[in-house]
């Protein structure tokens, strides 16, 4: 229950693979997990909902020893209080520039003495856990990710990384492009250049390098490069090419089956 799966990972060299939750549903939260991934990105920057729309969520990860991680909508300690009180073992901050902002990201996380975190977690009530047995090891089990997005976290990447209590530093290709003046131009030279240098450019401070990705060539090439915490698409993307290339498939049959 207290065994943070992609922790464990990481401490061993290994690669944590996850995947996104395309949308609010339990439904498709359930389905995604039992695909056997370490994480379940709970994305709630750019969604058009609240920590309330997704509070059953982390438990039914904790169920399946998978690590619900939520991506909070900026840098406030209420937003990672909530969603850490739900059942998420991982929190994702977005567009952290500076040292002295992660140092806050670890802070916001981390119970005292090691943070400011306040005394209140939902989530043992319903898995019939005592905080006697959790808060001891609430610490040790949640996983800090920031995500370094922009031309300041670009410049103060290696302070960023040194930054004791950060696990995770992790890139999104779309805001990095932008950060470098080729904003949407992911395969521009010098986006794919800094993609390909990041990992080797976090690995002196014994973090791993993160990335989402889509595609099965654009995952492996990453993990190749020194990724380690690595984000495969979602099963909704996923289950539309499958259906898109089955529908082409049974046409091209139907069409050839006519001409006979």
């Amino acid at each position: 229950m207290f065994e943070n799966r992609v922790k464990q990972l990481l401490q061993a060299g290994r690669a944590a693979w996850g995947a996104g939750l395309a949308d609010a549903s339990e439904i498709v939260a359930q389905t995604t997990i039992d695909t056997g991934i370490d994480f379940l990105w709970i994305d709630l920057e750019h969604r058009p909902y609240e920590v309330e729309a997704v509070r059953w969520i982390p438990l039914f990860c904790r169920r399946k020893s998978c690590v619900a991680m939520i991506r909070v909508a900026g840098l406030e300690s209420h937003l990672i209080k909530k969603a850490l009180d739900i059942g998420a073992s991982a929190i994702m901050v977005p567009q952290v520039n500076s040292a002295e902002e992660a140092e806050r990201a670890v802070q916001y996380c981390k119970y005292p003495p090691e943070g400011t975190r306040g005394v209140s977690p939902l989530w043992p009530h319903f898995e019939g856990v005592s905080w006697s047995d959790y808060l001891p090891r609430a610490n040790r089990e949640t996983l800090v990710i920031v995500q370094i997005e922009t031309a300041p976290g670009i410049e103060n990447l290696e302070s960023i990384a040194a930054v004791p209590g950060v696990d995770v530093l992790f890139l999104g290709p779309t805001d990095t492009s932008a950060a470098l003046g080729h904003i949407g131009q992911i395969e521009h030279p010098e986006v794919q250049a800094f993609l390909a240098d990041f990992p080797r450019r976090v690995a002196p401070s014994g973090k791993a390098a993160g990335i989402t990705l889509q595609s099965l060539d654009e995952c492996r090439r990453a993990y190749e490069q020194g990724y380690r915490f690595i984000s495969c698409g979602n099963v909704v993307l996923s289950g539309q090419v499958a259906l898109t290339s089955d529908l082409g498939r049974l046409r091209t049959m139907e069409s050839s089956q006519g001409q006979d």
